[in-house]
């Protein structure tokens, strides 16, 4: 009958002697002997023969990093993956800094074109329209009058309107990470 370690660990592994049979490892009788889980006990460790002093499960754990093929946070990518998105995120700041002195129309306004016909010539114009009153500075209005289609009250009302859509779909983006985010730290509690 051939003899077992007491921790079921391969002693050619974790004494580094391929072969090596549990009744000749140094640590027979320690694993022999083996207690409680957090009883500390005296191994010889490795090719060098050292001695050092681990509970069962430190044993365990220092036997599977060496001979389990352990991973880590660069083997699984993790860190990689964590310097790239802040990397994005200080792109995402630093493009919304475009932002900052421009104007952005407000949700639910939308620039309409209208015509109005004078006399026997149709003239097409354009308005920045909201379903409430928000535009003004004294009194509110519905609708800002914007000009022709070369007016810049008319091509920077339409840009405003396209700011405010890559803002509003950026955020809704951005909202998806940060819950992303809270589901990856829940499952690393």
């Amino acid at each position: 009958m051939s003899k077992r370690c007491g921790l079921s660990f391969d002693c050619g592994a974790m004494m580094q002697q391929p072969g090596l049979d549990p009744g000749n490892c140094p640590n027979y009788r320690t694993c022999g002997s083996v207690g409680s889980a957090d009883e500390e006990l005296e191994f010889i460790w490795g090719e060098n023969h050292e001695t050092i002093r681990l509970t069962r499960l430190e044993a365990a754990i220092r036997m599977l990093k060496s001979r389990g093929c352990s991973q880590n946070l660069d083997s699984l990518e993790i860190n990689n993956l964590i310097s790239e998105i802040q990397f994005s995120f200080e792109a995402v700041k630093e493009r919304l800094g475009q932002f900052e002195n421009a104007y952005i129309a407000p949700i639910g306004s939308e620039v309409h074109s209208y015509s109005v016909k004078r006399g026997k010539k149709v003239y097409l114009y354009n308005k920045l329209a909201a379903r409430e009153k928000i535009f003004g500075a004294a009194e509110r209005v519905k609708v800002i009058h914007l000009s022709n289609n070369d007016d810049p009250r008319n091509i920077e009302a339409r840009l405003g309107v396209e700011r405010r859509n890559q803002l509003t779909q950026a955020r809704t983006k951005l909202k998806e990470i940060q819950l992303r985010l809270a589901d990856a730290l829940d499952l690393l509690e």
